[in-house]
C-alpha cells in the first residue's frame, strides 16, 4: 500500500508541475499588484498548486545528521523527504536557524554543533531539487540560548562577536529567564537578520525565508525598560509592535532585494489576542500594509470544540482580516496533536482521541477554501508517525482535493 501511495504521489506531483509551467507561460506581468507578486511568483501556483506544505523542525535535523558522516546524512535527507512526498506535500520549511546556530556555514551565526561541520543547508537543497519539493528556510528571529551555552561559543561569527565584548552585548543583547535575544528595539539586529537572509538567499536560492513567533519573550516592563525610556514613546505595547513590524519590513526589503521572486513568510499564533497582546505581533497590520510579509500561516492547532479557540470560528476571523492583494494566506494544521489530550481546550481536551479523522478533515476545509492558498501541518515528525487509519485518511483528503 505504501508504495502505491508513493506512485500516487509522484504521478500527481509530475501534473502539478505541468499545471504550473503552463499557467507561469501565460502570466501577464502587467496585471501584478503594484509591489507584488503573483501566485507563480510565490511559487503557489493557483488552485491547482495550494500550498501543501511541513514545517521540519530543529530536533528532526539534529537526528537526519546525527552520524555526522556525509554519504549517510545525505541519504537520510533523501529517504525522509521521499516519506513526505506520500502525503502530497510540495514544500517543506526546514529549520535553520532556531536559537541562534545556523546548521550551515554562515558569517552571522555560528554553526551548530548537532551537524558536524556540514553544510547540511546544501544537502537540504539539493535533495528537495531532486524531490520536486519547494524549500523554505525557516529561522526563529530573535531567540538565542542560554548563558551557559553562549560561554562555549566559539568562532568569528558576528554573533559570537557580539557575546564576548561586553560593550557589544549590552547594546545588541537582551537577557531574559536566563535566554539571551536579538534585542527587539535595536537598529542593528535588523540589519544583523537582513544581511543573515541575504546571505540564504544568496547561497542557497531556496523559494522562501520563514520565520515563527518567537518575538518578545515576555510582557514584563523589566526586559527593555532602558530602551523603551531612550524612545520617548508614551505606550510600551504600542512601541513594542512597531519594532516588530518594523523587524518584518526590513526582513521583507531584504528578501525581496537578494531575490524578487522569493516568498517571506510568518506563522503567527493562532489566537489573534495573544499576537496582539503578549508577543506584540500585529498581524492585521501586517496582512493590511503589503509591504511585511507575503504569506501568513498562523498556527491555529485547535479543535472545532476548543473552548477558546474553536477551529472554524479561528479560520473565519483570519479570513475577516483586511488583506493587501499581495499577501497570501493558509493555514498552520497541529499533525502534533492527533491521538493526544489538548490540555488546554477545555470540554475539547479529548477532541483528538476521540474524533478520528480530525486532521483529514481540517486539511480539506483548509484546502477547499478559495480565499486560502493551502495548508501546511506542524511537524514532520508527526506527520509521519499518525496511525495507518489517520495516515490513509489524510492521504485520500489530500489527493480528492
Amino acid at each position: 500500500m505504501k508504495k502505491i501511495f508513493r506512485v500516487i504521489a509522484a504521478a500527481l506531483m509530475l501534473l502539478f508541475c505541468t499545471a504550473c509551467s503552463a499557467s507561469a507561460a501565460g502570466t501577464d506581468a502587467g496585471s501584478l499588484p503594484p509591489g507584488g507578486q503573483s501566485l507563480q511568483q510565490l511559487h503557489l501556483s493557483g488552485r491547482q498548486q495550494a500550498l501543501r506544505g511541513v514545517w521540519i523542525p530543529y530536533f528532526t535535523c539534529d537526528k537526519l545528521f546525527e552520524s555526522g558522516d556525509p554519504q549517510t546524512c545525505t541519504e537520510n535527507v533523501q529517504k525522509y523527504l521521499q516519506e513526505l512526498l506520500v502525503f502530497g506535500v510540495n514544500s517543506v520549511f526546514v529549520h535553520v536557524c532556531a536559537f541562534g546556530e545556523s546548521i550551515y556555514p554562515s558569517a552571522y551565526y555560528p554553526q551548530s554543533p548537532t551537524v558536524h561541520g556540514l553544510d547540511a543547508l546544501q544537502i537540504f537543497r539539493d535533495a528537495c531539487n531532486d524531490a520536486g519539493l519547494a524549500l523554505h528556510v525557516w529561522l526563529n528571529p530573535l531567540r538565542l540560548q542560554t548563558k551557559a551555552y553562549m560561554e562555549e561559543q566559539r568562532g568569528d561569527a558576528e554573533l559570537v562577536t557580539w557575546y564576548t565584548n561586553e560593550a557589544l552585548r549590552k547594546t545588541h543583547l537582551s537577557e531574559w529567564d536566563g535566554r539571551f535575544y536579538l534585542n527587539p528595539a535595536a537598529e542593528s539586529t535588523r540589519s544583523f537578520l537582513a544581511d543573515a537572509v541575504t546571505e540564504l538567499i544568496t547561497n542557497y536560492h531556496p523559494a522562501g525565508v520563514h520565520i515563527d513567533d518567537y518575538f518578545y519573550p515576555t510582557s514584563e516592563t523589566a526586559f527593555d525598560s532602558a530602551d523603551f525610556a531612550a524612545s520617548g514613546s508614551k505606550n510600551l505595547a504600542d512601541w513594542r509592535r512597531g519594532n516588530i513590524t518594523e523587524l518584518l519590513r526590513i526582513m521583507y526589503a531584504a528578501v525581496h532585494s537578494a531575490d524578487a521572486h522569493a516568498v517571506f513568510s510568518v506563522s503567527p499564533q493562532g489566537n489573534l489576542l495573544q499576537n496582539y497582546d503578549t508577543l506584540y505581533a500585529d498581524v492585521a497590520a501586517w496582512c493590511a500594509a503589503g509591504d511585511c510579509c507575503d504569506l501568513l500561516i498562523p498556527q491555529i492547532y485547535f479543535g472545532y470544540r476548543n473552548e477558546l479557540c474553536p477551529f472554524a470560528e479561528t479560520v473565519e476571523e483570519w479570513l475577516l482580516l483586511p488583506r493587501a492583494e499581495s499577501v497570501q494566506l493558509a493555514v498552520g494544521l497541529a499533525a502534533y496533536k492527533v491521538g493526544e489530550e489538548d490540555s488546554f481546550a477545555g470540554d475539547g481536551s479529548r477532541e483528538w482521541i476521540t474524533e478520528p479523522g480530525l486532521l483529514a478533515r481540517q486539511t480539506a476545509e483548509v484546502l477547499r477554501e478559495p480565499q486560502l492558498c493551502g495548508a501546511v501541518w506542524y511537524h514532520s515528525d508527526a506527520l509521519l508517525s499518525l496511525s495507518a487509519q489517520e495516515r490513509d485518511a489524510l492521504i485520500r483528503t489530500v489527493l480528492e482535493q
